[in-house]
């Protein structure tokens, strides 16, 4: 794989779930990571379709989708698709009285440049603001837009240091936008071999418990679950891009209000998946 640098410390758990993968299929396999300056989502999907990289992990895209052959598991059970709101603090209670989807489509948000999240929330009368990832926190901070979104439980893990460098940006905690989405593993179309192994290995992880082991012990899955659950004002729309073969993955592969809770360990083998497009 390849990742940008410095950011990988940020993603523990989801390439924990890329190791697990590996660990719970037939044979032996390492993951290796590149870690290269700048990296954007554009050139490391270039990169698997030239074969520089055998595999990666990215937010879901009809393009991708498309491109690729798409491990149909999750990698957060849909958390990614729960978005928390970054704010500067001048304006830290310009939300508390947010009751309408319509009140919330008066902020502007910023976005990464090719995140999939900029062109769903435009389809959904969003403003959006669009630029590199590694320039948002300071363009917050400088308040050239409104409100960064940050999945829930990557807005709890990354707050610490993002408030260290920039201490006038605080989190929102009255407000949750969610949508169908996810981070998934994409391998190239043609590697149907790697994308059984993956696949394979996941639905091991999932049969032994391991996988619900891990998504349940990490702190800001953890932290993001229980911020869902406190009684926010939440506001669902639509992500018009997804295909169905993606809408029809198995429920048991998506959040529910028992994802922290050591009661469903007996459930049995989940459905294969089938691989879109392939």
């Amino acid at each position: 794989m390849a990742f940008p640098a410095g950011a990988k410390k940020f993603f523990a758990y989801e390439f924990g779930v890329v190791e697990m993968a590996l660990e719970f299929a037939e044979g032996d396999y390492v993951l290796e990571v590149e870690e290269i300056d700048g990296l954007t989502q554009s050139r490391l999907s270039e990169m698997l379709s030239n074969g520089d990289v055998d595999l990666m992990f990215s937010g879901y895209s009809t393009n991708r989708e498309n491109t690729f052959l798409q491990v149909n598991i999750p990698m957060t059970r849909g958390i990614l698709g729960h978005r928390a709101f970054m704010i500067h603090g001048d304006k830290k209670d310009a939300l508390t009285h947010v009751k309408t989807i319509e009140q919330l489509r008066q902020f502007c948000v910023g976005t990464g440049t090719d995140w999939p999240d900029a062109d769903i929330m435009e389809k959904n009368g969003f403003c959006v603001e669009r630029a590199p990832r590694n320039k948002l926190w300071e363009m917050l901070e400088n308040k050239r837009f409104d409100l960064l979104t940050r999945a829930i439980h990557e807005a709890y893990r990354e707050l610490p240091e993002v408030q260290a460098k920039y201490p006038q940006i605080v989190l929102n905690e009255t407000v949750i936008l969610a949508y169908p989405f996810d981070f998934f593993i994409y391998v190239p179309k043609q590697n149907t071999h790697l994308w059984q192994i993956v696949t394979n290995g996941l639905l091991e992880a999932y049969r032994t418990g391991a996988f619900m082991e891990h998504f349940r012990n990490d702190p800001a899955i953890r932290r993001g679950i229980q911020a869902m659950q406190s009684g926010r004002q939440t506001f669902h729309i639509e992500n018009q891009a997804m295909d169905a073969a993606t809408r029809t993955i198995d429920a048991r592969f998506w959040y529910n209000s028992s994802d922290l809770y050591l009661n469903d360990n007996n459930n049995p083998h989940p459905l294969i998946p089938s691989p879109s497009n392939m």
